[in-house]
Parts: structure tokens; C-alpha cells; sequence
């Protein structure tokens, strides 16, 4: 995987960044911009070798149909804003058109022919066998970007050789979407803690490793105090964490303590840690985590789907 770098030669080259627009937007305002400034490093190194950008991706699922509140045209006020107005080109949702997730040849080429250089700077949407992700490398020069390779090298980096105690801390809700990722820390930590929602549904041996909740909430909708003084002191054991997915409903303040516990355990560790997928970014922004914790991933399925598999489509065609 060859990374996009200040020695290439990108004045007035046309690159097509593949980017991750999918940001909640409120009013023409976007409520959450962590994965579009997560694009900026690698937007103004393109900006300042003189290249011209061409800014790409897609907003929820509008199933091949415009619709406007998927307009990518919403984000063009945050663009201007940091890059300058005509410093780039914004094109519309790539979803609008039904080819680009059947990973249409034709479509490929179409995008393809827009540029002389692609790059991929959305990683959570790389697990996606799309025209954008996977298409278009094929006809053009192709590099990561700069967040795109930190994702790369920081999950890398919790996989193949953490140090140890080695402690992997899995929340969300669904057991089954998480069932794989669990499978994998079982294999490779020292511990793996659940969340409440899939310790409640574990119905299998129990290894060694795996440590459930042992008290919960009133209404089950977060783990306990003793469940997270439990978590927590093994925590505090660790060299390098893994965090995926809250412990309970965090939204709602008296569901929120779990998540809040742990997340406070993690920092005050001082281990290596890394998180996201899920609401774990949400989590960590609502309780003053995010800028505690040393990497914070843009993916969601795509960083777990990373983890269990250390690959995906994407990093896959950035390396043909």
C-alpha cells in the first residue's frame, strides 16, 4: 500500500479523494465532523502541492435516489470553510446512482475519467465493495490517505503485537454483529469485557478470558457498580486496549455510568489505547474522552471487520 506523500508530483494533477461524508446533518449545520476533518491532513497536503481535488462520497442510503437530505451539497459551507471556496470540487452523493454500490464497471470508469490520481481516505466505508472504493483504483495511480494509513497501522498495531496485558472491551447491542470480533480478542487478549446487552446474551461456555457482566442496572440497560469496578481494575492492569461499542445506553444519564466508568479506567491506565465502532466515538465526545485516547478510529463495521479479518475490500485494491 503505497501512501500519499509530499514527494509525488500533484500540481495541477486532477486527484479523486474518496472520502467519508456519511456526517449527521441538522438544518445545514453537520452535528459531528470528526470523520470530515479526519480528511484535512491529507486535502491540504493535495491543496498545497497545487493538485486539483475532487472530493467524493456518500451520505446514508438513499438506494440510487436523489434525495436532499443526502445531498453531499450540504457539506459544502464545512469545505469552504476549511479549504477556501474554489480550492476543490464537491461532487454529489456517489449513492445517487445505483451503480456506484453494485460496483458498476461502467460507473468506475465514469468517476475514473474524472481524475489522474485516486486516493482513498475513507477507511469506514472500505469494507464496501464499491464502484468508488474498489472500482476506480483500477484505472488510476492509487495511494491511502494519510488517515487511512493510521487506521491501518494503529489497528495493525493492537493485532499482531500488543503489549501485553493486552485487554479488549467490547459493548454495543448486537451479539451477533459482534460475535466475530469477540471470537478474535478470545484468541489474542488476556481479557475480553462485555457490555451488558451481549453479556446478557452470551449462551456459550465461558473461556478463561472472557469476563461478564456480574451486576447490572435497574432496567439492564447498563452494567453495575460492581461490574464496572471489576472492569475496571483489570483495566488498570493493561498495557494496550481495544475499546468497541459502549456498555449500555449512555445516552440516557442513568444508563450512562458503565460506559462513563470504563472509559475513565482506560485513560487513567495509561496503556495504548484504541477505540471506535459503534457510539464509542459519540461516547468518548460526550464525556471528554476523544482527545485521551491515543488513536480514535473513523470506522465503525469497517474497523471491526478489519479487526476479525486484517484486511478489507479497499486495502485490498490500494494493494493491487
Amino acid at each position: 500500500m503505497q501512501t500519499l506523500n509530499t514527494n509525488l508530483d500533484l500540481k495541477l494533477k486532477r486527484v479523486f479523494v474518496r472520502c467519508d461524508l456519511d456526517v449527521p446533518v441538522e438544518n445545514g449545520l453537520v452535528k459531528e465532523a470528526y470523520r470530515l476533518e479526519a480528511a484535512l491532513p491529507t486535502l491540504n497536503l493535495l491543496k498545497q502541492a497545487g493538485a486539483k481535488i475532487i472530493i467524493a462520497g456518500h451520505m446514508g442510503k438513499p438506494e440510487g435516489k436523489l434525495v436532499y437530505e443526502f445531498s453531499t451539497k450540504q457539506l459544502l459551507p464545512f469545505f469552504n470553510e476549511k479549504l477556501g471556496e474554489g480550492n476543490f470540487e464537491l461532487l454529489e452523493n456517489l449513492r445517487f446512482d445505483s451503480r456506484e454500490e453494485t460496483n458498476d464497471e461502467n460507473y468506475a470508469r465514469e468517476l475514473a475519467s474524472k481524475a489522474d490520481i485516486y486516493v482513498n481516505e475513507s477507511f469506514a466505508t472500505s469494507h464496501r465493495e464499491h464502484a468508488s472504493i474498489v472500482g476506480v483504483p483500477k484505472y488510476l495511480p492509487h495511494f491511502a490517505g494519510l488517515q487511512f494509513a493510521k487506521e491501518v497501522e494503529n489497528l495493525s498495531k493492537v493485532l499482531k503485537n500488543p503489549e501485553k496485558p493486552f485487554i479488549a472491551i467490547i459493548g454495543g447491542a448486537k451479539l451477533e454483529s459482534k460475535k466475530p470480533v469477540v471470537s478474535k480478542f478470545l484468541q489474542i487478549a488476556d481479557f475480553v469485557l462485555l457490555g451488558q446487552k451481549l453479556g446478557l446474551d452470551w449462551r456459550e461456555p465461558v473461556p478463561q478470558n472472557l469476563v461478564l457482566p456480574i451486576d447490572y442496572n435497574d432496567q439492564q440497560w447498563d452494567i453495575g457498580p460492581i461490574t464496572a469496578a471489576k472492569y475496571a481494575q483489570i483495566i488498570s492492569t493493561a498495557k494496550t486496549i481495544v475499546w468497541c461499542g459502549p456498555m449500555g445506553v449512555f445516552e440516557e444519564p442513568e444508563h450512562s455510568m458503565g460506559t462513563k466508568a470504563i472509559g475513565e479506567a482506560v485513560v487513567n491506565s495509561g496503556a495504548f489505547s484504541v477505540a471506535g465502532g459503534g457510539n464509542t466515538v459519540d461516547a468518548l465526545d460526550r464525556f471528554g474522552f476523544f482527545n485521551k485516547i491515543n488513536f480514535v478510529s473513523t470506522g465503525g463495521s469497517a474497523m471491526l471487520e478489519f479487526l476479525v479479518n486484517e484486511t478489507l475490500p479497499g486495502l485490498e485494491a490500494l494493494n493491487a
